[in-house]
């Protein structure tokens, strides 16, 4: 059965189509019906259909826009046009924004239900095409391009892009034509469940299942270039304009973490380097698989973007360190003590087996020490620096590989706890200014999510968790219930017309700002100010 919502300003067509239509045997569940396309918008993520049949002419946002946004914010939905005017330029943006069908009204049942029909059977094609492992599996044992694949994974390793990617891109047939980039990583998080066997799944089909999803989103629509890592990883150079190439990676590694739970029944997560230009493609790259390693702080199935987990100005990876430092940072990124702890453990039994000498031992921690004071340095938290001056001061003291051990345990775990604070202020810090610019900036009416996002210098997906935890609201809610109590307010204290009041609490459309009182309120502006006056 597949999700629908219904889109009509029109009461009685809309009424009409909800009771006369036989939802259930055509294959669909009606999940919602709206009169307007802003309220259909807002309530896309909650009700996540498969499918949208709107009208274009309403109030607010006309189902043209509707189709933008379902685009824009939730690919994969299907919609429908309905409409009582045949426009060739209405039916010529419609097209553009790949809408479905275009209905014209009045509707005949008959050729509705058949409509529908045809829709089903489209969403049943697609959702079998995703869901069937035995095509995945005959799609995996074709030919596939591993030079193309080696040749990305080596330039995702390189510190600059190779003087040959001009030539390699043609050979290859990659096209970035750019001018923003941006690279991301897809891993799997764990699969538990059986395949119908008894057997655990094939690992390397499920991920061959990512890869597919993947690749399906992001090249198929021209957005970039996708390959798989050789240990398994679906990695991908994203491309688009310089502003929006964030906020579209973003959108990108929402969709396929929700196509991988939707068909796959699998928890993805998904690491985004920071925006660049093509010469610093590897830094992005690299970047990318270094957020990932936040999953074990943060938990599974998030979208983890760099510039979100680390803080203050951007520090280049320890390319020249050793096996040990790098084990020992990746340990510390990842913000489990309990990693740490198994990562020193292991350098230590490392350092023991190969029999070093005092010097030589004193030479590891030192270089460890140093590399943890780099690292540091490039999340910005300057404060934990005594630590490890202290833990530096006291090597030479130590007499045995065990008190080594200890000493340095004890100034990572520190440096842990003062990152888990540090974290916790920021995070706090951030929403109390996201409150406050929503108090200050109320009253226009083209405050929004994202503005209020590029203020703070935040990621949507990530400013969104951080607000709903602070707030216990999303940014509508919190927005429309100052909006609310400013305005009852003004009903209550002064003398302005409801239309003054709807301008002054960022209402462009007073019609609109009363629908969203009476609704907030269960009253009308007019039927507010009575009751006040009333009660006084």
């Amino acid at each position: 059965m597949h999700k629908i919502i219904l889109v009509d300003d029109e009461d009685e067509v809309r009424e009409g189509i909800k009771t006369k239509t036989p939802w259930a045997a055509c294959g669909f569940e009606l999940v919602g019906d709206f009169d307007n396309g802003r309220d259909a918008l807002y309530a896309m993520e909650r009700l996540k259909p498969d499918a949208v049949i709107t009208d274009i002419c309403m109030p607010y946002m006309d189902g043209l826009e509707l189709a933008g946004g379902i685009r824009e914010f939730h690919r994969g939905v299907k919609v429908a046009m309905l409409t009582g005017f045949e426009n060739f330029e209405y039916a010529q943006r419609a097209i553009r924004l790949q809408v479905t069908d275009y209905l014209l009204k009045p509707l005949n049942l008959e050729e509705f239900t058949q409509f529908l029909d045809k829709m089903r059977r489209e969403l049943d094609e697609e959702r079998r095409r995703k869901e069937d492992l035995s095509l995945l599996r005959s799609q995996l044992h074709q030919s596939l391009p591993l030079l193309k694949e080696r040749w990305l994974d080596k330039l995702a390793a390189s510190a600059v892009l190779p003087a040959d990617h001009e030539r390699r891109f043609r050979e290859y047939g990659i096209s970035l034509p750019g001018p923003g980039y941006a690279a991301m990583t897809a891993d799997i998080d764990a699969w538990h469940f059986p395949d119908g066997s008894g057997n655990e799944p094939d690992g390397e089909l499920l991920q061959f299942g990512l890869y597919n999803i993947v690749q399906e989103i992001i090249e198929q629509e021209g957005l970039g270039t996708v390959y798989r890592t050789r240990d398994g990883k679906v990695s991908a150079i994203v491309c688009g304009e310089e502003e929006r190439i964030e906020l579209l990676g973003h959108q990108l590694a929402d969709y396929i973490r929700g196509s991988a739970e939707k068909y796959l029944k699998l928890t993805v997560s998904v690491g985004i380097g920071r925006p660049c230009g093509l010469r610093e493609l590897p830094v992005s790259c690299r970047e990318a698989l270094s957020a990932l390693d936040y999953r074990f702080l943060l938990g599974t199935g998030r979208i983890l973007s760099i510039r979100d987990m680390e803080f203050g100005r951007s520090k280049a990876e320890l390319e020249d360190s050793g096996e040990r430092e790098k084990k020992l940072i990746s340990a510390m990124r990842s913000g489990s003590k309990n990693r740490v702890s198994d990562a020193l453990r292991d350098v230590f039994e490392g350092l023991k087996v190969t029999f070093v000498t005092t010097e030589e031992g004193y030479s590891a921690v030192h270089g460890m020490l140093t590399a943890l004071r780099s690292w540091i340095s490039g999340t910005g938290l300057a404060e934990t620096a005594p630590a490890l001056e202290e833990a530096a001061a006291a090597v030479n003291r130590m007499r045995t590989l065990g008190e080594l051990q200890q000493l340095l345990e004890s100034a990572c775990l520190r440096i842990l706890d003062d990152l888990s604070a540090k974290r916790s202020d920021v995070s706090q810090t951030q929403m109390m200014l996201a409150e406050q610019y929503i108090q200050e900036r109320y009253m226009d009416e083209n405050l929004s999510l994202s503005g209020c996002c590029r203020h703070l210098f935040l990621s949507i997906s990530y400013f969104s968790t951080l607000f709903k935890q602070h707030t216990g609201e999303t940014f509508v809610e919190y927005l429309t219930r100052v909006r609310m109590d400013k305005a009852k307010e003004m009903l209550t204290l002064t003398s302005l017309k409801a239309y003054e009041i709807a301008h002054r609490v960022g209402y462009g459309d007073p019609h609109y700002f009363s629908v969203i009182f009476k609704r907030h309120t269960g009253l009308t502006p007019k039927e507010y100010r009575a009751s006040r006056k009333e009660n006084a």
